[in-house]
């Protein structure tokens, strides 16, 4: 049985330009987790058990502090819904052992469901470029769009949407490079430069063996283009008489901090990033309208 009370709406109610057009005091419901399906739109494949079990402590000590977004389940028993937006909340909920949670209800069509799974997920900054592309192809052949009005819906640049959408033009065998991490989407960008398949491997084993950053491949790329052949790729180094340089070393963020950033981002939707040490570092935090610029400043108090 699923128990009604009142909230403020928040989330991708302020996220979502085209999806917020209702009043402010929107109807909050406790829904057991047992009762909602999984979103079929979900662009998202891969969930750090690490990070879900981080999430899942938070929440038993403090419990879920923002709401999922559900639908009511289409071709569905009474009383069932589908998951629209906050599925690492619902994961981590269940991880933790609790047999309801609390959910924004909202009448959507497929096309809204869509839209909003993957323009939520596009906010993270932990989803992988792949399958933020995937995501995007998804929509984009769904709605039947032009890549402009995908741009315009997703609220990127075109030439932001168009770049990420070439990735899938990589070899499949480079695209599950991507999808488990072992190829940067920077390397992969990189790789779509040489057409040559033979000069695609060997810059694909050079990134595997070596490491070499993405500005080196950019350079092997370029030499490529002008020589029709690429430079001596031997030991990681830069194109011929170019003398590769020693990397400095960054300090490492301490983890715990990257842990609160993810909670902070979960729970409020905000984009955030720390960076520094546990004396002395740096907050970031990304909006995307200025709607969800208002929200922040009003939960600092500032009007």
């Amino acid at each position: 049985m699923a128990h009604t009370s009142r909230g403020l709406g928040k989330g991708l109610d302020a996220l979502l330009k085209g999806f917020n057009e209702q009043p402010t005091d929107v109807e909050v419901k406790t829904i057991p987790v047992a009762s909602i399906v999984p979103n079929p739109f979900q662009p998202r494949k891969e969930f750090s058990e690490e990070a879900l079990a981080e999430l899942a402590e938070s929440i038993r000590n403090q419990g879920v502090l923002q709401p999922i977004l559900v639908r009511t389940a289409p071709d569905s028993s009474p009383g069932h819904f589908e998951l629209v937006a906050g599925e690492r909340r619902l994961r981590a909920a269940k991880m933790a052992g609790l047999q309801d949670i609390p959910c924004l209800v909202r009448e959507l069509d497929d096309e809204q469901s869509l839209t909003i799974a993957i323009v939520e997920n596009l906010q993270r900054e932990d989803l992988n470029i792949i399958e933020e592309a995937l995501g995007l192809k998804q929509l984009q052949d769904r709605l039947n769009l032009s890549q402009e009005d995908l741009a315009r819906k997703v609220g990127k640049s075109r030439p932001a949407v168009a770049n990420t959408l070439r990735l899938l033009q990589l070899p499949d065998h480079i695209i599950n490079l991507v999808m488990e991490g072992q190829v940067s989407g920077g390397h992969a960008r990189s790789l779509l430069g040489v057409t040559d398949s033979d000069s695609q491997e060997a810059l694909l084993a050079w990134i595997l063996e070596y490491g070499v950053s993405v500005r080196q491949v950019e350079e092997a790329v370029s030499y490529w283009k002008e020589n029709g052949e690429l430079p001596s790729l031997d030991g990681g180094g830069h194109a011929p008489a170019r003398k590769k340089k020693k990397p400095m070393k960054a300090a490492e963020t301490p983890r715990e901090l990257h842990s609160y950033a993810s909670r902070i981002s979960e729970e409020y939707q905000f984009k955030v990033s720390i960076s520094g040490s546990e004396d002395t570092g740096r907050i970031s935090i990304r909006y995307s309208s200025r709607d969800q610029l208002d929200i922040f400043l009003k939960k600092l108090g500032v009007s």
